[in-house]
C-alpha cells in the first residue's frame, strides 16, 4: 500500500513538473498540436484577434468609401507637320488618360475629388472598392480649392466618416488609401508630419492655401484619395507630393487638403456647381526686412502688419479707399501680423460681406470699409 501511494504521489509530482515546465515554455492549453510545437521548439502560429490592430481596423473602415477613377479628355493640338511642309494643316486629336482616387461621401453616390483629377475630363469612370464600375457625373469643380464632387447612379454605398483635421496633431498616425499607379486600393501609413502649411506652390502652377503634410506614401494616382486618422474618420483628400525631381515618386513629403476646408465647400459644389471665393482685390506682402525699416524710420510704431503691394482696378479694395502702400494692422478688429492673415480672414467671408480694414499710410490710421466681391474666373 505504502508503495502505491509513492507511485501515486512521484506521479503527480512529475506531471505537476510538467505543467510548470510547459507553462513556462509559453505553452496554452490548445491540443496535441500546440504541446507538440512546444516541445520540438518550433514556435506556435500566431493568433489573430480582431481589434488588435488600430491601423488595420481604421483602414477597414474607410477603405470601402475609397474609389479608383480613370479619366479621358481630348484635345486639339497644332500638326506637327504643318512647320515641315509650310502649310496649314488641320489640328491633331491626342487623346489624355488620367488615373485618380476619389472618396464617397453618402450612400446614394456623391463623390469627393481633386479638380486637377477631372477638370477637362469628357469621359469618368469610378471602380468601388468591391469592383462595380460606374460612369460618373461631374457635379461641381473648384480650381483654387482643387475640390470637385462627382455623382454615381447607386444606392446604398459604404460612405466614410468625416472627422476634424482642426483636431490633429503633429506626430499623429496618417493612413492614405488610393490608387496609386492604378493599382487599385493601396494602403499606407505614416504620421502627421506637419499642419498648416499654407501657399504651397505644387504642379502645373497650383497653389495650395493650406495643406496637412504627412510622411504616409502618396504617389500618382493617390489624388483625390483619403488621409484617415487612427478612428477610419477622414481627416483629408491627397492631393500633391513634393519631390527632388518633377515627374518622380514619393519621398515622404505629401500633401492632404483639410477635410474641415472641404467641407464649407462640398454644400456649394453641389448646390451650385461652383464654389463663389470672396474677392478683396489687394495683393499684400509681410511687413520685414528691410520693408519694416524702412516703415519705422517713416513712422510706423507697429512691428506687425501687411504691406499692400497692388490692388486690382475697379476691385473691392480700390472702391473702398486702399492704396498701394497702405499697411493693414486688422481686419473686423482682428489683428493681423502678415500677408497669411489677410488671406484668411478675407477666405472666411463670404460674398456681399463688408469687413472693415483697419489701416496705416503716411502717420495716420484709417478705418476703410470694402464689400467683398465674388472672384472673377479668371484670377481662380
Amino acid at each position: 500500500m505504502k508503495k502505491l501511494i509513492s507511485y501515486v504521489l512521484v506521479f503527480v509530482l512529475g506531471f505537476g513538473a510538467c505543467a510548470y515546465i510547459l507553462t513556462r515554455a509559453g505553452y496554452t492549453p490548445g491540443g496535441k498540436e500546440s504541446v507538440m510545437q512546444v516541445l520540438s521548439g518550433k514556435p506556435a502560429p500566431p493568433v489573430i484577434k480582431r481589434g488588435g490592430n488600430p491601423i488595420a481596423d481604421a483602414a477597414a473602415k474607410v477603405g470601402p468609401a475609397v474609389v479608383n477613377i480613370d479619366t479621358l479628355a481630348e484635345r486639339r493640338v497644332p500638326n506637327p507637320f504643318e512647320d515641315f511642309f509650310g502649310l496649314p494643316m488641320p489640328p491633331q486629336r491626342q487623346i489624355l488618360m488620367g488615373q485618380g482616387s476619389g472618396v464617397v461621401i453618402s450612400k446614394d453616390g456623391y463623390i469627393l475629388t481633386n479638380n486637377h483629377m477631372v477638370a477637362g475630363a469628357q469621359d469618368i469612370k469610378v471602380r468601388l472598392a468591391d469592383g462595380r464600375k460606374f460612369k460618373g457625373h461631374l457635379i461641381g469643380r473648384d480650381a483654387q480649392s482643387d475640390l470637385a464632387v462627382l455623382k454615381v447612379n447607386a444606392r446604398n454605398l459604404p460612405f466614410a466618416k468625416l472627422g476634424d483635421s482642426d483636431a490633429i496633431r503633429v506626430g499623429d498616425w496618417a493612413i492614405a488609401i488610393g490608387n496609386p499607379l492604378g493599382f487599385g486600393n493601396t494602403v499606407t501609413v505614416g504620421v502627421i508630419s506637419a499642419i498648416k502649411r499654407r501657399n504651397l506652390p505644387v504642379d502645373e502652377g497650383r497653389v495650395i492655401s493650406e495643406a496637412i503634410q504627412t510622411d504616409a506614401a502618396i504617389n500618382l494616382g493617390n489624388s483625390g484619395g483619403a488621409l484617415a486618422n487612427i478612428d477610419g474618420e477622414v481627416i483629408g483628400i491627397n492631393t500633391a507630393i513634393s519631390s527632388t525631381e518633377p515627374g518622380h515618386g514619393n519621398i515622404g513629403i505629401g500633401f492632404a487638403i483639410p477635410i474641415n476646408s472641404a467641407k464649407d465647400n462640398i454644400k456649394q459644389l453641389i448646390e451650385k456647381g461652383k464654389i463663389s471665393h470672396p474677392y478683396l482685390g489687394v495683393i499684400v506682402t509681410d511687413l520685414a526686412g528691410d520693408l519694416a525699416a524702412w516703415y519705422g524710420q517713416n513712422g510706423y510704431k507697429g512691428k506687425k502688419g501687411a504691406v499692400v503691394c497692388d490692388i486690382q482696378a475697379g476691385s473691392p479694395a480700390a472702391k473702398a479707399g486702399l492704396a498701394q502702400g497702405d499697411i493693414i494692422t486688422a481686419i473686423d478688429r482682428q489683428r493681423i501680423s502678415g500677408a497669411n492673415d489677410v488671406t484668411k480672414a478675407i477666405q472666411k467671408g463670404k460674398v456681399g460681406q463688408i469687413v472693415r480694414l483697419s489701416t496705416w499710410r503716411a502717420g495716420k490710421t484709417r478705418l476703410l470699409a470694402a464689400r467683398l466681391a465674388e472672384m472673377p474666373q479668371n484670377l481662380e
